[in-house]
């Protein structure tokens, strides 16, 4: 059975997570999720959907078939946690490097207010071993320099009315509805693709959806027409 009964040990955490613009200095929340004490800090990086962790690295004009066998996620998997002057690094893969080193050195060679940043693994903390405040933002940094603000929205012991199924947590209470961009040719599927020094374009960048990319850039053989760059786009909306 998967089942767990409320006891003192039973602690339900809600957060939000939130984009974060800098040109426009906003946050835009897009994920409520609610975690329990024992679980690992590994386990709620697991259940974030962010849309830079399905963009493919790479420019595809050549060779669009393989575009999408390079998702972001498989290839950067290093991420950290910011909770109260400790930086927690995703450790867990051999591939993962410590991100948190350069804000730790960039704190050390400067007076940041925060005093001297520890480190430690978000595979080995719990949100037990946490302290932390209500409606604090904290920080979840990903893919480089993809960040977001987290905020603890209410702790609390567990109860019947709670979902009482472990193998469920994290679990996603609100997932919030992000604008959808349509292609810049038909106006009505989502786009796949974005172009730059485009001659077929009606603006630069440009937005196109598969069908519409595919017709106006290549010939019935595949191959391609004129001289482009195409990157391989991944809509905010998808997760809607």
């Amino acid at each position: 059975f998967f089942f767990f009964l409320p006891t003192p040990l039973s602690l339900t955490l809600s957060l939000s997570l939130s984009h974060v613009s800098r040109q426009f200095k906003t946050h835009r929340r897009f994920q409520s999720i609610q975690v329990l004490g024992w679980q690992k800090l590994s386990a709620l990086k697991d259940a974030i959907c962010c849309v830079s962790d399905l963009q493919v690295s790479g420019e595809f004009s050549n060779t669009p078939d393989l575009a999408h066998e390079h998702v972001n996620k498989d290839h950067f998997k290093s991420s950290y946690f910011y909770f109260e002057g400790v930086l927690y690094d995703d450790m867990r893969f051999p591939e993962c490097t410590e991100l948190s080193q350069t804000v730790v050195e960039w704190a050390r060679d400067h007076d940041s207010g925060h005093g001297e940043l520890r480190t430690a693994r978000m595979e080995d903390t719990t949100f037990n071993d946490l302290k932390i405040k209500i409606g604090f933002p904290y920080l979840y940094c990903h893919q480089g320099d993809c960040e977001h603000v987290l905020v603890f929205t209410d702790i609390r012991l567990a109860h019947r009315d709670d979902c009482l199924d472990k193998t469920l947590y994290p679990l996603l209470t609100k997932k919030h509805w992000l604008q959808t961009r349509k292609c810049s040719v038909c106006n009505m599927y989502i786009p796949r693709w974005v172009t730059s020094n485009d001659p077929f374009a009606p603006e630069d960048p440009c937005l196109f959806c598969e069908t519409c990319f595919r017709m106006l850039h290549y010939d019935n053989h595949g191959h391609k027409l004129g001289d482009f760059l195409a990157y391989p786009y991944v809509d905010p909306g998808t997760f809607n």
